[in-house]
């Protein structure tokens, strides 16, 4: 230590200071200065504290601009050095000017600075704090120097070692600082800071003021209890306690919380305080959560468990007769149809499943009240007959003289429509590519769905779309989207919220599994959704009340005369049902290649080989026919294009009957010479 001062001080320097003899040792060279700190150290405190405010009195008097105006420079008033110092030793402002409303003993709650910028955090300090602060430094100033006169180089280790220890404090403060602000700066943005613009001019803080105040944890929304914390003025006497809470609310997206205002003693805050949350599962395997499931209503069955474990049911009835499932890819759409449809059926409904995908709902395959289309020409048929069904309840509906909720419709009709952003859009171009030019442009599968969309509860036909983001092209137009009053959004994106819930404030977005926000008109309900595997949804389907076989595609409603009826009643067929028929049409059923043949729709291939081949047996032709229809099929002719399939049977392809009777019409004859040529 002492070598290092001989070499930082300059020779003229040293040979200056007494005792130093002009040697240039360097214990001559500090002999001098610990003559001058021994002398210090034993004088008197009362010596100490004159020499300690001489020294302090040369600084200010040689430092720049103390005490002026900074902004005029005027001139230093009298006694100048005497204020500073007064400053200094009682933890005033250094400049004389109050930042901060803060008190000898009680800390600041406001800011007063006359530009309306935020006060920082020695600012806020209490007075007593700050004087105490100042006076500790120097007197930890004052031990560094007397213990440096007594061993120089004890204390000079001593330093670098605390020196060292401080450096690697703040350094692992620093870092745990901006790891956080790195891992929390997309909460901090789109949560506190919008919270916080709504708040400070409420609890009159500073719009640049810190942050702190709000003690909002990233992961809030999984909080249960105290999930959040507002530091509130001490000067606040609760006006204005309920504009507080529903902006708190609003902001971000609160269900179900309770406040509490804490304003009595130093400390003044609000806390929300979080009711418990939906159950992290809700299985139908739990005995308490089926008998749930028992108990629901008809017309309303349970969708899941929300806040404090109240059960959320959509009643199709008397709130909402569709309903609109989006979320993105593994939010659990296919779960939650599951989960409400099973319960449909087993109180009696029918369903039809309107899925491209062809394997979404493999459960309900084998239900009797079930008709499941697969292929885009069934999904076409499938949507113009029900739109006919739709048609044919709303005649009866209109002729019922008693409540329209009493009229004998039939069996509830679940129409689930699978993947509609895709499947739409192939129903259009679907329909450029089969209609003729007397057909009107607008698909009539289309038109269908939109007339059942705005068909009244009445009907007790029920659209239940999925839509991996449902918008208003891809949901058949925007008129089609405003009947769907009640939808179930899970792993939602920014945008999908704004377009489908935009009156309603968005709560923060959760990975976690079968969480789902129900929103009914503009109330969100936080739902942990009823999950049940595919054997207990069959199972629960074909359980309860049994409903007549869903009619398939092919079969078109035909409907009856009125005119003879009594008035509130509809008239029954030989079968004693009050409801209507429905007909088959020879032309709309299903055939495989092989049937066609056999059974005579394609008579005339069947006239043309035996005209070709006289001496073939009936099975030669037979199947000399069905290889050149199979060979017609693979080459698939722009000017007579083959049928495209309705069906399957196992690995065989239906086609309509009435298709293939248009091929055939429609299909290049063979030339006599090419006859005779063969």
């Amino acid at each position: 230590m002492e070598v290092w001062a001989m070499n930082m001080i300059p020779a003229a320097v040293l040979a200056a200071l007494p005792g130093s003899g002009g040697t240039g040792a360097p214990g001559d060279v500090l002999e001098g200065p610990r003559r001058i700190l021994s002398a210090v150290t034993s004088a008197p405190p009362v010596a100490l504290a004159a020499l300690a405010g001489v020294g302090l009195l040369l600084m200010l008097l040689t430092s720049k601009n103390s005490g002026a105006d900074v902004t005029t420079r005027t001139a230093r008033p009298r006694w100048w050095p005497f204020r500073l110092l007064w400053r200094f030793a009682t933890g005033a402002p250094m400049d004389g000017r109050p930042r901060t409303d803060a008190t000898w003993t009680h800390n600041a709650t406001r800011s007063v600075r006359e530009d309306s910028r935020a006060a920082t955090r020695w600012d806020h300090l209490p007075r007593g704090t700050r004087m105490a602060i100042r006076w500790a430094f120097l007197a930890v100033l004052f031990v560094i120097l007397y213990a440096y006169t007594q061993d120089a180089n004890t204390t000079g280790n001593a330093l670098a070692t605390l020196g060292t220890m401080a450096a690697c404090a703040v350094g692992l403060w620093l870092g745990y600082v901006l790891t956080d602000r790195a891992v929390t700066w997309r909460h901090r943005r789109n949560w506190v800071w919008p919270l916080h613009l709504a708040l400070y001019a409420r609890l009159q803080l500073p719009r640049d003021a810190s942050l702190r105040y709000l003690k909002v944890p990233p992961h809030f929304t999984e909080i249960t209890g105290d999930m959040l914390r507002v530091e509130l003025p001490a000067d606040f006497t609760g006006e204005g306690k309920q504009d507080i809470t529903n902006i708190i609310t609003t902001k971000l997206a609160l269900q179900d919380v309770s406040f509490s205002f804490k304003l009595d003693g130093r400390n003044h805050y609000l806390v929300a305080r979080q009711t418990p949350r939906p159950p992290a599962k809700v299985l139908f395997a739990d005995p308490a959560v089926r008998a749930r499931v028992e108990s629901a209503p008809e017309s309303a069955p349970m969708i899941g468990l929300s806040h404090q474990d109240r059960a959320v049911s959509i009643d199709l009835d008397t709130e909402s007769p569709h309903i609109l499932v989006n979320a993105g890819t593994g939010g659990g759409k296919s779960v939650t149809l599951r989960a409400i449809v099973s319960q449909f059926l087993h109180n009696g409904a029918q369903a039809t499943f309107l899925d491209r995908k062809r394997h979404s709902h493999k459960w309900a395959y084998d239900i009797p009240a079930v008709h499941y289309c697969k292929l885009l020409p069934e999904i076409h048929d499938a949507l113009i007959a029900l739109g006919e069904e739709g048609e044919r309840r709303n005649l009866i509906v209109d002729e019922w003289r008693g409540d329209d909720r009493d009229a004998p419709v039939g069996p509830r009709h679940l129409i689930v429509f699978e993947e509609a952003n895709a499947t739409i859009g192939k129903l259009r171009r679907y329909w450029t590519q089969i209609r003729t030019k007397n057909d009107p442009k607008e698909s009539p599968a289309i038109e269908a769905l939109g007339d059942l969309m705005f068909m009244g509860r009445a009907v007790k036909m029920h659209v239940l779309m999925v839509a991996q983001y449902g918008t208003a092209n891809s949901l058949g137009g925007p008129e089609m989207r405003e009947n769907f009053t009640t939808r179930i959004l899970a792993r939602y994106s920014a945008n999908a919220w704004r377009m489908l819930a935009s009156d309603v404030p968005m709560p923060k977005r959760t990975r976690h599994t079968g969480r789902a926000q129900v929103i009914l008109g503009d109330t969100p309900y936080e739902t942990q959704v009823l999950f049940m595997t595919e054997k207990e949804a069959y199972e629960w389907a074909m359980s309860g009340a049994p409903a007549p076989a869903a009619f398939p595609a092919s079969h078109v409603p035909a409907p009856r005369p009125h005119q003879d009826n009594k008035p509130g009643m509809v008239p029954e067929g030989s079968d004693g049902q009050p409801y209507l028929r429905v007909v088959r049409d020879p032309d709309d059923e299903l055939v495989g290649i092989v049937e066609a043949v056999r059974s005579g729709v394609l008579m005339d291939l069947v006239r043309e080989a035996n005209e070709r081949w006289p001496n073939a047996s009936a099975d030669e032709l037979e199947k000399k026919v069905v290889e050149n229809v199979r060979a017609a099929r693979k080459a698939d002719r722009p000017s007579n294009p083959f049928p495209e399939p309705r069906g399957n049977r196992g690995q065989e392809f239906l086609y309509r009957v009435g298709d293939l009777k248009n091929w055939q019409a429609n299909r290049p004859k063979a030339t006599k010479s090419k006859a005779a040529n063969e």
